[in-house]
């Protein structure tokens, strides 16, 4: 008769293949998706979403009452000739100057949202909270109409290079034209930083160097 064998378990040798086959797949799996890129990746995704329901918020607001939230009456222009809000930091305590509310800090001009219920008071608390993604407001009273625009710099390579293409394009990085914004000269924050569509021409994008920035709407 033949004998039976009965294997109790793996030999540690084939124990020992089997680790190093996984190791070799995590480490490959790991060099295609960058896990540090998917992560920047998805802050800048809810950057993204939480910039557009500010604007929306603040249009929605002005729609509502009549003016923004930094006015106290229709038809303002708080700096003439120049940009009434030329890209400030929401979290940076900013103060706007020749705005009309009694406290002019970006945060207390924000929290006027939430009297009409466009936004939750947790919503304004969180994206002017020190820790987080740097969200910059610009607001222009022109001719043509106001113009509210929220832009921020994002983390990913991805979402860089978006920003870099729309400036390489002309359409800044907002898809409208660079003439879009009236430019104030107490500021040097800008959207496409190295100039205009002629001045990225000819640049490549580099990631070490990208601090172009994503705008809506």
């Amino acid at each position: 008769m033949m004998q039976r064998f009965v294997r109790n378990g793996f030999t540690m040798i084939e124990l020992l293949v089997v680790i190093a086959v996984i190791g070799i797949l995590a480490v490959a799996l790991l060099a295609t998706l960058n896990p540090l890129e998917q992560i920047r990746k998805g802050r800048d995704t809810r950057t993204r979403a939480d910039v557009s329901q500010l604007v929306s918020g603040i249009e929605r607001y002005n729609a509502s009452i009549g003016y923004f939230p930094w006015q106290t009456k229709e038809g303002q222009d708080l700096r003439v000739g120049s940009a009434d809000i030329p890209f400030v930091p929401i979290n940076g305590g900013a103060t706007l100057v020749g705005c009309t509310i009694p406290n002019c800090t970006i945060a207390e001009a924000l929290n006027q949202l939430t009297s009409t219920s466009e936004v939750k008071s947790s919503f304004v608390d969180r994206i002017t909270g020190a820790t987080y993604a740097t969200i910059n407001l610009y607001y222009n009273d022109a001719d043509t109409g106001a113009s509210v625009v929220g832009c921020f710099t994002p983390e990913s390579n991805t979402f860089s290079r978006e920003a870099f293409d729309r400036c390489k394009l002309g359409t800044g990085s907002w898809g409208k034209t660079f003439a879009a914004f009236v430019y104030d000269t107490a500021t040097t924050v800008r959207p496409c930083p190295d100039g205009d569509a002629t001045a990225y021409a000819a640049a490549a994008f580099d990631a070490a160097d990208a601090d172009e920035m994503i705008c809506l709407p």
